[in-house]
């Protein structure tokens, strides 16, 4: 063996070096956004730690009644000029077209091959749209399913009717189906697609959690597992993600007093890996807001369905003075 005093001083300097760069790259991790009350000027990767001040807002109310047809609205995307949306449980299988000046009902779509037992959120890509039957208060179901309907079917179709493909699923994670009525953690509302996956969010009636999970796209039967989780600290019933892909916004409830919860700078499609940004809706107690749809980036709508002390309605979001865009 070497005697250390023969060594070579050129061993030491790289040594001292491997430490710094060790040191450094344990440093580089951290809050990145200079909005976060934790901001650290030193970090270069986000962990998502950032911590934010409790933020109210009043949101501008873009339609204050929508009509009886779509009063139990409960998903909603922007496609071709229009918002379309859908009702939840016992409703009928069908997408309403609404425009977006006075939220009237432009076109009635019936998908023949479906039935709506509990329609939650509705999602879309180039070519389809996708309509989450998934809706589980009780805990009990086993037949979640999303269907698939091809956008050019219904731009072409003469009766107004279209069939659609089946996408079925379970949790993977879920061991009871005990009858758990607005207390069991396998509720789901809110689904959006990105790239080749559906991608869903529980709605934790018990932990207040949201669940992240993903699908294939692809008509089938599929067992899906947990990507990651985080406490929203409410129920998450609608999702979605910007056209540009770098933010992602959910909306929800908590003893029905509305929010939403702003995603971003977010690693790959682990959308809780970054920034998560809670803006209360302040005065709107009793609005049940379910839906929410990106009209471009930095600029969102969001569905409110009927309430005992509120009507369904649609309001505006512009979330650029938050997550830093300039709205359009």
């Amino acid at each position: 063996m070497k005697n250390i005093k023969n060594l070579p001083v050129a061993f030491f300097v790289v040594l001292f070096s491997l430490g710094a760069t060790n040191r450094l790259i344990a440093q580089t991790e951290g809050c990145t956004d200079p909005r976060a009350l934790n901001f650290d000027s030193t970090a270069i990767v986000n962990d998502g730690s950032c911590l934010y001040h409790q933020t109210f807002i009043q949101p501008h109310r873009m339609v204050k009644s929508l009509p009886l047809e779509v009063r139990e609205t409960s998903g909603l995307i922007f496609w071709n000029g229009f918002l379309w949306t859908h009702n939840d449980s016992g409703g009928k299988p069908e997408l309403y077209k609404l425009d977006t000046v006075k939220g009237k009902v432009r076109e009635t779509i019936t998908i023949t091959n479906a039935r709506n037992f509990d329609w939650e959120d509705i999602t879309q890509d180039e070519d389809y749209i996708y309509i989450g039957d998934m809706g589980n208060n009780l805990g009990t179901r086993k037949d979640l399913t999303i269907y698939k309907v091809s956008k050019n079917d219904i731009l072409t179709s003469s009766n107004k009717e279209v069939a659609a493909e089946t996408i079925r699923f379970s949790y993977g994670d879920q061991n009871s189906f005990d009858r758990a009525n607005r207390n069991n953690d396998f509720d789901c509302e809110s689904v959006m697609a990105v790239g080749d996956s559906l991608y869903l969010f529980s709605k934790n009636w018990g932990n207040l959690h949201s669940r992240l999970y993903a699908l294939p796209k692809i008509p089938g039967e599929y067992v899906t597992y947990p990507i990651s989780e985080y406490f929203v600290d409410g129920l998450v019933t609608g999702a979605d993600i910007s056209p540009s892909g770098n933010e992602v916004m959910l909306c929800g409830y908590k003893n029905y007093n509305p929010f939403i919860i702003l995603l971003y700078d977010f690693r790959g499609n682990d959308f809780f890996s970054g920034n998560k940004r809670r803006i209360d809706f302040d005065k709107m107690a009793g609005t049940q807001t379910e839906g929410v749809a990106f009209l471009r980036d930095y600029e969102a709508v969001i569905s409110s369905e009927r309430t005992l002390v509120s009507p369904a309605g649609l309001f505006k979001i512009f979330t650029s003075p938050w997550t830093g865009g300039t709205a359009e």
